[in-house]
């Protein structure tokens, strides 16, 4: 019975088909049919007259995958329209044939186009053909033809266009490295058009410097620290979004120390801090040590750490903390150190003074320097300049010898504290003069202990100085370096600083009204009278007797008592 049955089924179809292929052969036939009245040697010229045109072009449509397109096909009406078949094929498939759909694609769909006239009186007909949630499969080339004795058509070509995949991607996810070891990455995705790969960098440059690189392969021939990161592969052909996969590389490598300071001023009471920045994977261990000795956490040291930044932590330096350091890391693949110095000396000295001089023989030179004690001295250096402007290469260079406190050779050179000036006629030879530092009652500093209950020190960091250089030549250029010495000692010299002697004084203009040392004593419409200049000057050479009266009893008075009080008790 299911025999019968299949018999049965398979015999109505067939029917069904040779019915279906009837009406559409005699559908064919009618309109291969010549009209009446017509020969075949003139068909040519009738099938001109009578059979219709096409008013649509062949064209390219490039659709997203999954949308739905439209293919036109529109044609003029004419008196025998009706006898000419317009069938829609794909390659030799006949999709329909006139009003009747033939494909048993249920996406297809047949869409009879309105009839319409144009402003000359054309009738206008034809099927379009609707195609949905275009696939891959649906490309191709896509046929109009109006059955005649020569067929006429047109063309549509289909192109679905295919958003980027990521098909494969080497390494799939992580890749652990050592240094010095060849990298290799690669990516590759399928869609149409074919798609763009490019390689990226998260948060960061390539190791070549680029932003990216254009390619299916990314090759580093020698890995290092720098090489690690996450890489991004980013397929595009501008069909939907990218598709993107990461790949994270982890090198393995020793510890990598860098000395963030190599030499760390502080003082006595300070605090200070050194800091190492170490590289290493995996993750190193750091101990710090004192020349030999390994620092622990107390109360005077403690050590702290931020990502890759090891800082040791001094509170309250002392003179037995002044020293070198060394800070140590390690880890499965080796070991590294780097060496610091804690140091009471003053750091370089830096000179702010401006390169011109304002006078032809005569320069006040000036300078800064940080210190975290007091500064005793300062010894400064100048020469004519080279005329071969070589002056580093100088046949008696100045090199960093860090003086002890003998006296200085030219001591000579040097005037007095009151007057800041010194001598200098030039030559090959530097010259050099000891200057000491002076405290607020224009007393060398090495009198701070002498005096401590009339002078005491107010704790500074930065120190300035100036000395006035008379005599020089005019319009030379000369050098100078300077160091200075607190109570841990010298400081290594300056960089060496260029200055130049006008040809000519500057002319300076007096000021519509001068200032006047200590005018807030004097009576204002003093200032205006005829008198005013020689009150100022009797003011000023009173002002200065005074002054040289404290400091001889600070210098020497003060002192001298201090002591006798000292005996009697």
């Amino acid at each position: 019975m299911d025999t019968a049955k299949k018999t049965g089924r398979k015999h109505s179809t067939m029917t069904s088909a040779m019915f279906f292929i009837a009406v559409v052969l005699s559908l064919v036939k009618e309109s291969m049919a010549l009209p009446s009245g017509h020969f075949p040697d003139s068909n040519f010229l009738e099938e001109d007259r009578y059979s219709p045109g096409f008013l649509t072009l062949g064209q390219k449509y490039s659709i997203a995958i999954g949308s739905t397109v439209v293919l036109p096909c529109k044609i003029n009406e004419t008196e025998n329209s009706s006898q000419y078949v317009l069938a829609w094929k794909r390659d030799i498939a006949v999709l329909t044939a006139g009003n009747v759909k033939v494909t048993v694609n249920p996406r297809i769909r047949l869409m009879p186009v309105q009839a319409h006239t144009d402003p000359h009186g054309s009738l206008s007909t034809g099927y379009n053909l609707e195609i949905r949630d275009v696939r891959n499969s649906d490309a191709g080339d896509y046929i109009c033809q109006i059955g005649s004795m020569e067929p006429k058509e047109i063309v549509h070509t289909l192109e679905i266009l295919v958003p980027p995949k990521i098909d494969y991607i080497s390494p799939s996810n992580k890749m652990d490295i050592h240094k010095g070891a060849p990298i290799r990455m690669e990516c590759r995705a399928s869609g149409n058009p074919t798609p763009k790969i490019v390689w990226s960098r998260k948060n960061n440059m390539m190791p070549n410097g680029e932003a990216n690189k254009t390619g299916n392969v990314l090759d580093i021939l020698h890995a290092n620290r720098h090489s690690s990161g996450h890489y991004k592969c980013t397929a595009d052909n501008r069909v939907g979004q990218p598709d993107t996969r990461e790949v994270f590389v982890n090198v393995l490598y020793p510890p990598e120390i860098e000395v963030e300071q190599p030499t760390v001023h502080s003082g006595i009471g300070h605090e200070a801090q050194l800091v190492c920045i170490v590289h290493g994977e995996p993750t190193p261990s750091v101990v710090w040590y004192q020349d030999t000795t390994q620092l622990g956490i107390t109360e005077q040291f403690s050590q702290q750490n931020r990502g890759n930044k090891y800082s040791l932590v001094i509170r309250n330096v002392t003179y037995s903390d002044i020293g070198n350091y060394t800070c140590q890391a390690s880890n499965a693949l080796g070991k590294d150190r780097g060496t610091l110095s804690l140091s009471g000396l003053p750091t370089l000295c830096y000179f702010d003074s401006p390169t011109l001089s304002s006078y032809r023989d005569q320069y006040n030179i000036s300078w800064t320097v940080q210190s975290y004690s007091p500064i005793r001295e300062y010894r400064l250096f100048f020469r004519l300049a080279s005329k071969s402007m070589h002056l580093l290469h100088h046949e008696n260079p100045l090199d960093n010898h860090i003086y002890s406190d003998r006296p200085a050779t030219n001591s000579h050179l040097y005037s007095s504290p009151f007057s800041g000036s010194v001598s200098a006629h030039g030559g090959d030879q530097w010259e050099n003069v000891v200057i000491p530092e002076m405290n607020d009652y224009g007393a060398p500093n090495h009198f701070y202990n002498m005096v401590p209950p009339y002078a005491t020190y107010q704790p500074t960091i930065r120190h300035r100085m100036s000395f006035q250089l008379k005599n020089l030549k005019p319009a030379s250029n000369y050098e100078a370096r300077v160091q200075a010495r607190n109570d841990h000692g010298w400081n290594k010299l300056s960089s060496i600083f260029h200055f130049s002697t006008r040809s000519e004084d500057m002319e300076l203009e007096p000021s519509a009204q001068p200032a006047v040392h200590g005018a807030g004593l004097l009576d204002k419409g003093l200032l205006s009278s005829s008198d005013a200049s020689t009150i100022t000057g009797t003011h000023f050479h009173k002002s200065w007797t005074l002054s040289i009266f404290i400091v001889l009893i600070t210098t020497h008075l003060l002192p001298s008592l201090y002591h006798a009080a000292l005996s009697v008790v």
